[in-house]
């Protein structure tokens, strides 16, 4: 919870300056709204170092929560998109999906937003409680839309994402189940080769007083270490896979994680794509809803999961606050494709953006599907040189000096 300075308009055009606790600025503009005001320039004053008991407990120990399965959130939010369209009042639909609901962690978080919203508060800071449930995204998203009265297309649109971002994670699973076998078997054989074979033509080389070359001196010093230093190798390995994953958890880290990303051969195109489609489809839903510029803008750049992204959408936000357009900021940056900026410029000068976005939208959800459909298939050359040269390397390894070993043989 923060306390935010505001400056607003009220209906009589008058400017009205103020203070308000909120949890983000998008709630905050929420409140405004509801008393008849409209935002001009919000700043954020202080933040609370206070924390709700009911996040806390959804945090643990270590902040962690009850995960939800991401097709049991698809079905409700369907069906609650259903519901509002009906008519139905927000409590009792919701109390009828509680009922129903199949999923543990879902039916127990939605049990308490039924409570919580009958002691006064609104679905968004109900739902917020529950953050191993309900994603920043999603919250962000439901403020939106009871802010712009459009709760019931900003659930559908959120169903739909999921139901992408579900079909793509498995979809790159398929696509990486052979790599990763590849990579384990090659791991396994290394290993045995290492420990069982290599120490035996070692024996034989050192008998023989054979010159070892290169290759087998680097297959010995393995064979040497995974024998005598295991206890000292593998938890050094363990060690710096946990400073890693500790590092990327930093401010710094993170940064420089998410900034390679975009470079990694072969993922850093379809992770571009998959990040340009949220884009779109984020900026698209939440503009039609009728928000604020700025605040929409605030939303998207939460949604991607990307600190850098969120840097440039930092960057877009100040040309839109100086009275610049979207695209210009998009077409500066270098990690928006330039594809992305001419079609929001284009709809921008039109004065037809949605219609823009929603074909950003279909192009890049085809250009996502193909993308991985094709990940196999552009993997499996660089996995077939990478198993050779093992194969080549280690099989020199091993016969370079029984090679030697014959010339000396022949030559005496």
């Amino acid at each position: 919870m923060s306390t935010y300075s505001y400056r607003a308009v009220d209906a009589e055009g008058k400017l009205v300056n103020g203070e308000m606790d909120a949890a983000t600025e998008v709630e905050l503009t929420t409140k405004l709204a509801k008393m008849g005001y409209m935002p001009v320039n919000v700043s954020v004053k202080a933040k609370s170092a206070f924390v709700s008991p009911a996040r806390a407990s959804a945090g643990g120990l270590f902040g962690q929560s009850k995960k939800v399965k991401t097709e049991s959130l698809v079905i409700f939010s369907r069906q609650f998109a259903t519901i509002i369209k009906a008519a139905v009042p927000i409590l009792e639909g919701l109390s009828a999906l509680a009922e129903q609901c199949e999923d543990p962690a879902l039916k127990e978080a939605l049990h308490q937003v039924v409570r919580d919203v009958e002691g006064g508060a609104s679905l968004s800071q109900a739902m917020s409680k529950h953050p191993g449930v309900f994603s920043d995204l999603y919250v962000n998203t439901v403020i939106a839309g009871e802010s712009a009265g459009v709760l019931e297309k900003v659930l559908l649109r959120l169903a739909h994402m999921l139901e992408e971002d579900l079909e793509t994670q498995t979809n790159i699973k398929a696509a990486l189940r052979y790599p990763i076998m590849v990579v384990i078997s090659l791991v396994i054989a290394v290993g045995v080769l290492s420990v069982f074979v290599i120490p035996q033509f070692a024996q034989i080389y050192k008998a023989a007083k054979v010159e070892l070359p290169l290759p087998t001196q680097v297959m010995i010093f393995i064979s040497d270490a995974l024998r005598y230093y295991w206890y000292i190798l593998f938890p050094l390995l363990a060690g710096l896979f946990v400073f890693v994953k500790w590092y990327v958890n930093t401010s710094s880290g993170r940064f420089l994680w998410d900034g390679l990303k975009f470079k990694i051969y072969i993922y850093g195109k379809v992770y571009t794509k998959i990040t340009m489609l949220r884009f779109a489809s984020m900026l698209s839903v939440l503009y039609q809803a009728g928000l604020p510029v700025l605040n929409t803008i605030d939303i998207v750049g939460m949604t991607l999961g990307n600190v850098v992204l969120a840097k440039e959408i930092e960057a877009i936000k100040r040309d839109v606050a100086d009275g610049k357009g979207i695209s210009g900021a998009v077409l500066n940056s270098k990690f928006f494709p330039r594809l992305v900026g001419y079609m929001i410029s284009v709809g921008e000068k039109s004065g037809a953006l949605p219609l823009m976005l929603d074909s950003l939208c279909e192009y890049f959800t085809l250009e996502v599907k193909n993308a991985i459909k094709n990940l196999t298939t552009m993997i499996e050359p660089v996995m077939t040189a990478v198993l050779g040269l093992v194969v080549i390397g280690m099989a020199l390894a091993i016969f370079l000096p029984l090679w030697n070993m014959i010339r000396v043989i022949k030559g005496s």
